[in-house]
This record gives C-alpha cells, structure tokens and sequence, in this order.
C-alpha cells in the first residue's frame, strides 16, 4: 500500500510546472519532491488517505477553474510579469532579500 501511494505522489509531484524564474532551492517542485522523499522515509504510516486526492486538484487547478476571479495585480499592485521579476533572484538580491555570502576577509576586518 505505501509503495503504491509513493509511487502515485512521485507520478503527481513529477508533473509539477518547475519555475525558470526562482533557484532550485527556492522552486516549489523541487521542494514537493523532497518533502514525498521526506515523508515516505521518516512518516510512513501517518498520511491521511485523501492525500493523493489533495494534491492532484491543487496540481490540475480544480479549485482555481471551479471559484475563478478577475484580479489583474497582487496585493502591492504589480502585475504578474512585475511579481515574478521582483520574487526572481535578481529581484530579490536587489531589494536585498537574498543572504549575502561573505568572504574570508569580511569575517575578519567588518567595515564601520
């Protein structure tokens, strides 16, 4: 039984749209198929029996195409095309969300 709902959530998680603007690290498929690895390995008789269900109508935008909306903009008023740029990595390093790696020299001589 686990091995089969494994495989059905690997089958789901697989068709999950990767995003060409964010890192692996920050990419919502990536992160989907490390958590199935996750909790297949650590959780495995703790998951509800409905799970699989979940996540296909999330995948297939059931709940989208059935309650659908008209907003143009997000809660700061940009447009899509502007969201993405400002959640990408440059847009991100920009307004200064992205950790700042410091090198050796840093560490020891900090500017005032």
């Amino acid at each position: 039984m686990s091995s089969h709902l494994y495989k059905r959530f690997v089958r789901l998680a697989a068709k999950w749209p990767h995003d060409k603007y964010k890192s692996a690290d920050r990419d919502l498929a990536v992160f989907m198929s490390d958590e199935i690895e996750r909790v297949f390995r650590v959780e495995r008789d703790q998951l509800p029996p409905d799970a699989t269900l979940c996540l296909k109508q999330i995948l297939m935008n059931t709940h989208r195409l059935n309650y659908p909306h008209s907003y143009k903009s997000g809660v700061f008023g940009l447009n899509l095309q502007r969201l993405r740029e400002a959640n990408s990595e440059e847009g991100r390093k920009t307004l200064g969300l992205l950790k700042q790696r410091k090198s050796l020299v840093d560490l020891f001589f900090k500017p005032k």
